[in-house]
């Protein structure tokens, strides 16, 4: 008898340890993507839905989206399509924003001769900087350009963005942007440059003349879209993008959106 109830305990505590098992699956895979570096949004050629953070759309993440990414230099064949971000390294990567590649004191002396106010439009110059790493393509951080900035002496605005770890050779540092159509108009973008670093040693880079990209031909019932970057050949802890808009007389507001920074994809034939 005691063996038949010994057994009986057994079968019981087996099936409940299944049933927890399997409803920790469900659970798993009922949870945001984003969260575990995967990549939300974005799903339809149209772009997504209307979001907050200066988005007017997601990034098309199906292959249809036109991709300049380099390896070594030389540019792949195809389009991009984001499988990670920037969380599959850790859960919170920090980001920041200087000016002329100077960060933190050394960015004072620039300031002061600026005036009183370029401070605040340099803190400023990058709206919403944690949408640019939240793993969802339809909600973006965005470059704001003003007088102050495209008058004075800062040449270009740079973003950083700093995984928890270091994403190893072999993976990616794609840039997924979208360009108000009134900045391309204005002809405002220079070129796009993306940099790599390990511990604060440049790895790799990547300049983009934004002629080149061809965004007022692209076909797009919203603004234009792009991937932009590189497969990287060395490991990096820290990427920035970096903006060099034309000296204009202008203010000209949203030039640039940054939806995510993707470690990882795959490409695809262009349609």
């Amino acid at each position: 008898m005691k063996n038949h109830n010994l057994i009986f305990k057994r079968t019981l505590l087996a099936a409940l340890v299944a049933v927890g098992s399997v409803q920790l699956a469900a659970c798993e895979a009922e949870g945001d993507p984003a969260e575990a570096g995967g990549i939300s949004g974005g799903g339809t050629s149209s772009g997504g839905a209307s979001s907050s953070g200066g988005s007017s759309g997601g990034v098309p993440n199906d292959g249809s989206t036109p991709t300049t990414v380099t390896e070594g230099g030389t540019a792949i064949n195809g389009n991009f399509i984001c499988t990670a971000s920037a969380k599959a390294y850790g859960p919170s990567p920090v980001t920041s924003v200087s000016a002329n590649g100077l960060v933190g004191a050394a960015v004072t002396p620039l300031l002061a001769l600026l005036g009183g106010n370029t401070l605040t439009q340099l803190l400023n110059s990058v709206k919403d900087q944690s949408l640019a790493v939240d793993g969802n393509l339809d909600t973006a951080a965005t470059y704001s350009l003003t007088l102050g900035l495209l008058g004075g002496l800062i040449s270009s605005v740079d973003f950083a963005i700093q995984p928890n770890s270091s994403v190893p050779a072999g993976k990616y540092a794609v840039f997924a942007l979208s360009f108000p159509t009134a900045t391309l108009e204005l002809s405002l973008l220079q070129n796009i440059e993306i940099n790599t670093f390990l511990n604060d040693t440049e790895q790799e880079s990547a300049s983009t003349d934004a002629s080149t990209l061809d965004l007022l031909g692209q076909v797009s019932l919203t603004d234009p879209y792009r991937f932009v970057g590189m497969k990287v050949t060395k490991p990096y802890n820290k990427v920035t993008v970096t903006l060099n808009p034309q000296l204009l007389s202008v203010n000209v507001g949203d030039a640039m959106r940054v939806h995510e920074l993707c470690t990882d994809g795959k490409f695809v034939a262009a349609p």
